[in-house]
């Protein structure tokens, strides 16, 4: 039932907004954004790799650093972001109201969410994971049966994967929601549940950052279906949907060929023409989406390609060292490809 509430309230607010639209073309918020210098993202309550203030309050993560590449792209300075931590019910209306800019935290690109806010760009594939303690011998689905879930609220996809276990293995889970997934993380980890649901890379972050004892935990994916998170912005906007695609697929477009923080200086003097273009060699690259000629090159420059941003976060330079999967390119048996820049 809560995935249809779910539903049912994204559908009125966006009915809400769409009854209050005028005929009059609307200032895109790049322009706003530019007149506060400064953009306004989106944050979890504390997703280790993904999006989670360290010791001094510093952001980082994954959606956290494609967050910094918007800014490097409009304001010419990726630090120029400010954080707002939400819960899952609370980012797609932040979205609309206009209280941030971009979302860009583990939010799954659907039909319902799209008719409501106007997704982007997909950053990530990933799928849900249910975290168990080994020594309470879950060790496949068919065990479940009777335990108690730990889980945040209005999640609908992650509902829908604990409704195909069911389904599949003819067994009821009790599930235990809470309003934050930091709650309901603690808990787990706190002993009170017998298992934890969230998405894959949220629970590999979880287990390697938090759990007193990562090597008391495992995990195993609830259903099957690939979920595709992504960047999403309030609908109607062109000029912001266009900067924030082509700026993620400078990210994409930048490890496929080879450019990196430490070698962007160099390409740029002496790459191909179609990198030196991108790169701020054409002085009318990027003016129709009211960006400097280098706003590509400062993407690059402060931020990192798609790679360094997955590793620094994620990957081999962490503890959390997750498998890529489906994110790695396409070229290497993944699903990540640039768009051609004609």
């Amino acid at each position: 039932m809560k995935k249809y509430v779910q539903s049912a309230s994204i559908a009125l607010v966006l009915a809400s907004v769409s009854g209050c639209s005028s005929g009059t073309k609307k200032e895109s918020l790049v322009e706003k954004i530019k007149a506060r210098d400064q953009l306004v993202c989106s944050g979890s309550q504390g997703i280790p790799g993904l999006s989670r203030p360290d010791e001094k309050g510093v952001w980082r993560g994954f959606d956290t650093d494609i967050c910094r590449a918007l800014a490097a792209a409009i304001l010419g300075d990726a630090n120029k972001v400010s954080f707002v931590p939400l819960n899952a019910a609370q980012r797609l209306p932040a979205v609309q109201t206009g209280e941030i800019d971009v979302l860009s935290r583990t939010t799954t690109l659907t039909f319902t969410r799209d008719m409501a806010i106007r997704f982007v760009a997909t950053t990530l594939y990933d799928g849900d994971v249910v975290i168990t303690r080994k020594a309470d011998g879950i060790d496949n689905p068919k065990k479940l049966g009777g335990r108690t879930i730990c889980m945040q609220g209005g999640g609908s996809l992650v509902e829908n994967a604990l409704d195909e276990l069911e389904e599949a293995n003819s067994f009821k889970m009790k599930r235990v929601y809470f309003d934050s997934t930091i709650t309901a993380r603690d808990t787990y980890f706190a002993g009170r549940c017998d298992a934890y649901v969230t998405d894959g890379l949220a629970a590999q972050g979880n287990i390697a950052t938090v759990a007193e004892n990562p090597d008391e935990h495992t995990t195993m994916y609830a259903g099957d279906a690939i979920e595709p998170n992504g960047i999403a912005i309030r609908r109607g906007d062109d000029k912001l949907f266009d900067v924030s695609r082509w700026t993620f697929n400078v990210l994409i477009w930048a490890e496929k060929n080879g450019i990196t923080q430490a070698n962007v200086d160099d390409k740029a003097k002496n790459g191909d023409e179609v990198t030196k273009r991108v790169l701020g060699g054409d002085p009318s690259f990027g003016r129709s989406m009211g960006l400097d000629p280098k706003w590509a090159y400062n993407v690059i420059k402060q931020v990192g390609n798609y790679g360094e941003i997955w590793n620094r976060n994620l990957g081999e330079d962490t503890p959390i060292k997750a498998d890529r999967r489906y994110n790695k390119l396409y070229t290497d048996g993944g699903l990540m490809f640039p768009l051609p820049w004609d």
